[in-house]
C-alpha cells in the first residue's frame, strides 16, 4: 500500500461548548464520501480514538483504486505565492486537456466579486505577476 501522511483524511474536532471531542475521518472518491467520527470518551481516550480513526482510514484507503491511493500519497506541489492578498497563481486545464497558467487578481466591486487574469504564456511569469498586482492595487 502507498505510504500516506499520518493525518491524511483525519481531522481533530474539539467543541467544548457541545462537549464534543474526537477524530473525524472523511475520504471522498468520485463524489462518494466515507466518513466516521471517533469520540475520545467512547473510545477510551484521545490516543485510542486517534488510533481507531487511523485504522478505519487505512481500511477505507485500502479499498480505493491504486491510482487514487498513489495520488493521495504524493506530495502536493508548492503553490506560487504573490505576497499580495487577492493575487493568486492559477493552473487550469481546458476541456480539450490543455494546461495553462495565469496570475489572477480578485477584488470586490459594488458587492460583487471581480477578477482579472494575466496569461503567463502571453506575458511571461514576471510581467503577468506585475500586471495582476497592479490590477489589484488599482481596483481593490
Amino acid at each position: 500500500m502507498a505510504t500516506i501522511k499520518p493525518s491524511y483524511g483525519i481531522s481533530r474536532i474539539d467543541q467544548p461548548e457541545k462537549k464534543n471531542h474526537g477524530f473525524y475521518v472523511r475520504i471522498t472518491h468520485r463524489g462518494r464520501t466515507t466518513q466516521k467520527f471517533f469520540p475520545d470518551k467512547a473510545s477510551g481516550g484521545k490516543g485510542k480514538a486517534q488510533k481507531l480513526a487511523r485504522e478505519y482510514r487505512d481500511k477505507v484507503f485500502a479499498r480505493l483504486p491504486k491510482a487514487r491511493r498513489e495520488a493521495a500519497a504524493q506530495r502536493r506541489k508548492r503553490i506560487k505565492q504573490s505576497g499580495v492578498i487577492g493575487v493568486t497563481h492559477v493552473v487550469s486545464k481546458s476541456t480539450a486537456g490543455t494546461t495553462y497558467e495565469y496570475w489572477q487578481a480578485a477584488w470586490v466591486e459594488r458587492g460583487s466579486r471581480k477578477t482579472a487574469k494575466f496569461s503567463i504564456a502571453r506575458y511571461g511569469e514576471k510581467k503577468a505577476l506585475d500586471m495582476a498586482k497592479r490590477a489589484k492595487r488599482r481596483n481593490g
